[in-house]
C-alpha cells in the first residue's frame, strides 16, 4: 500500500454470486442500511420496470426478502433514501419513481413508513402534494435543528420538494416557504452542515444549469453557490459527496460531471469559498454516475470511488493535504458495466468496507457485490444514534489518534442520501492503519448536542446515543 511513487492497490473479492436472485435487471439507486433493526445491514436496490430488492444475509447468501409493498413491482424506482422519519426507531424509506426523463411524470413517489414485522405503509398514496415529477435524488435533513427529519427531493425540470416533518404525519410540501422550490436540471444532492454553521445546508449539482447551494441560517435558506465558487454552470453534475478534504474537519465537496471535468472542492479559509484541488488525472471527463468517499483499505486515508456508465470505474486515494493518487482496483473496474448506483458499508462485520454496485441503466445487467479484503490495518466504527435508537442522520464525528508520523484527525458525516440516487451506510467508519487506539472522538448531532468518547481501542463498533 506504499504511496512512494507507486499506485496503491485496493483489493476486493467479487461475491456477486451470493445475491439471490441476481438476474439482468435495470437497477438504479441503492442504500446499505439496517432495515429491520437486527443490528446487521441490508441492501435496498431500486429497479425500473421490476421489483425493488431488499437483500438480507442468510447464511453465506444475500437473499431478497422485500415484502410486496416495498418491492412495488409495477413501479420504476430510481432513487432511495432511508431514515427514521417518524421517530419510532425504525428505518423508513423514501423511493423516487419516474416514468419520464424530465418534468411531470405518471409515477408517484413513495414514502414507506416501517410498521415493523416486515410491514410498510405508503403515506404518500393519498398525499395532495405527492411528487409526480422526474426526481433524481432525495435526502433527509434536520431543517430546524430540532431532531425532526424532512425529505428534500431534487427534481429535473420541475419544482423541488421539501416534505416537512411538522409532527402531524401529513408531510406538507414546505419548499416554497423555505425558498427551496427552484426548477433546475436537478441531479445529485447532499444535505449536511457543510459551512460549519451548526445547521444542515443543501448542495445540489445540476445538469444544463448552475449548481445551487442553500445555506441554512437557522431554518431560513439562502442560495449562495456563486459566492462560494460552486456554480459550475457549464457542466452536468451527477454524483456528489462530502469529504474532509484536508484533514482539518472542514467539509469539502467532491462531485462528478457527466462527460465534463470532475471537481475536488476544498474550503479556503482566507477566501471564504471553495477551491478546486482536482488534478488533471482526477478531473478527466467520464460518463460518471455515483461518487463515494470512504477508507476502503483502512490505512487512514480516504479513497474516492467513481462509478462510470459503460466505462472503467476509477478510484483515487486522498493523501495528506489533499493530493490525489489513482489506485488499482482490478475487481471493481467493470469496464462494460452499465453502472448507475453504488453504496458502501460493512456487510460482513469484519471491519473492512464492502461495495454494492447497481447495474442496468442502459441495458439490463446483474448487480455486483464486492467484499473488502482485510489487510491487517485497524479500524473503528462509531454509530451515532437518536434517543429512539435509529441512525442520527446529519451527525458529525471527528476522531483524533496517533500515528508514527504524528497526530491525525479525521471527520465523517452521517449520510441522509442521496449523492446521486443512493445512500451510504449511516456509520462513521474510520480506518486507523497501524494505530490500535484513538485518543478521543467528538460526536455532534444535528441538534447541536455533543458527546465525547475517550481512549477507545481499535477494531470495535461503538455507539453514541443522543439524550431524549
Amino acid at each position: 500500500m506504499a504511496l512512494n511513487g507507486h499506485h496503491p492497490w485496493v483489493r476486493f473479492s467479487d461475491r456477486s454470486h451470493l445475491l439471490r436472485p441476481n438476474p439482468p435487471e435495470r437497477s438504479y439507486g441503492c442504500a446499505i442500511v439496517d432495515a429491520d433493526g437486527d443490528g446487521r445491514p441490508e441492501i435496498l436496490c431500486g429497479t425500473v420496470a421490476g421489483p425493488n430488492r431488499l437483500f438480507k444475509s442468510q447464511g453465506r447468501a444475500w437473499v431478497d426478502v422485500a415484502p410486496a409493498e416495498l418491492a412495488d413491482a409495477g413501479a420504476s424506482a430510481i432513487g432511495v433514501a432511508a431514515a427514521d422519519a417518524n421517530g419510532d426507531g425504525r428505518m423508513d424509506f423514501y423511493i423516487l419513481n419516474t416514468s419520464a426523463f424530465a418534468g411531470p411524470n405518471s409515477e408517484p413517489d413513495r414514502l414507506f413508513i416501517n410498521l415493523g414485522d416486515g410491514r410498510y405503509e405508503d403515506v404518500m398514496a393519498r398525499h395532495p402534494q405527492r411528487n409526480l415529477a422526474a426526481g433524481r435524488s432525495v435526502a433527509w435533513l434536520d431543517v430546524l435543528g430540532d431532531g425532526q427529519l424532512s425529505a428534500y427531493v431534487c427534481n429535473y425540470g420541475a419544482p423541488n420538494r421539501l416534505y416537512f416533518n411538522d409532527g402531524s404525519g401529513n408531510w406538507p410540501d414546505r419548499a416554497p416557504h423555505f425558498g427551496l422550490h427552484r426548477v433546475t436540471g436537478g441531479r445529485g444532492l447532499v444535505c449536511q452542515d457543510i459551512l460549519g454553521g451548526d445547521a444542515m445546508d443543501i448542495f445540489c449539482v445540476n445538469e444544463n444549469d448552475a449548481n445551487t447551494f442553500f445555506r441554512n441560517t437557522g431554518g431560513k435558506f439562502v442560495e449562495t453557490a456563486a459566492e462560494l465558487g460552486l456554480t459550475d454552470a457549464e457542466t452536468h453534475g451527477r454524483g456528489v459527496a462530502v469529504i474532509d478534504a484536508r484533514g482539518d474537519g472542514r467539509a469539502g465537496l467532491v462531485y462528478g460531471n457527466w462527460e465534463g471535468p470532475h471537481r475536488f472542492m476544498a474550503w479556503e479559509r482566507r477566501a471564504k469559498r471553495f477551491v478546486d484541488l482536482a488534478t488533471p488525472d482526477f478531473a478527466q471527463p467520464s460518463r460518471i454516475r455515483t461518487v463515494i468517499v470512504a477508507d476502503f483499505d483502512n490505512d487512514g486515508l480516504d479513497e474516492i470511488f467513481m462509478n462510470n456508465l459503460g466505462q472503467t470505474n476509477r478510484m483515487f486515494k486522498v493523501k495528506e493535504g489533499g493530493e490525489l493518487l489513482e489506485c488499482h482496483i482490478p475487481e471493481a473496474e467493470y469496464p462494460e458495466g452499465a453502472g448507475t448506483g453504488a453504496s458502501v458499508g460493512d456487510l460482513d462485520g469484519d471491519g473492512f468496507l464492502d461495495l454494492f454496485v447497481a447495474h442496468g441503466e442502459s441495458a439490463p445487467q446483474p448487480n455486483a457485490l464486492l467484499f473488502g479484503r482485510p489487510n491487517g490495518n485497524h479500524w473503528l466504527r462509531i454509530h451515532p444514534r437518536t434517543a429512539a435508537g435509529a441512525p442520527a442522520i446529519g451527525a458529525k464525528v471527528t476522531v483524533t489518534y496517533d500515528t508514527p508520523e504524528g497526530g491525525r484527525q479525521r471527520t465523517r458525516w452521517i449520510d441522509g442520501g442521496s449523492g446521486y440516487l443512493c445512500q451510504m451506510e449511516p456509520v462513521a467508519h474510520f480506518g486507523l492503519g497501524p494505530a490500535t487506539r484513538i485518543r478521543d472522538a467528538r460526536v455532534q448531532f444535528s441538534t447541536g448536542e455533543v458527546h465525547y468518547l475517550r481512549e477507545l481501542a481499535a477494531d470495535q463498533n461503538v455507539e453514541a446515543r443522543a439524550r431524549a
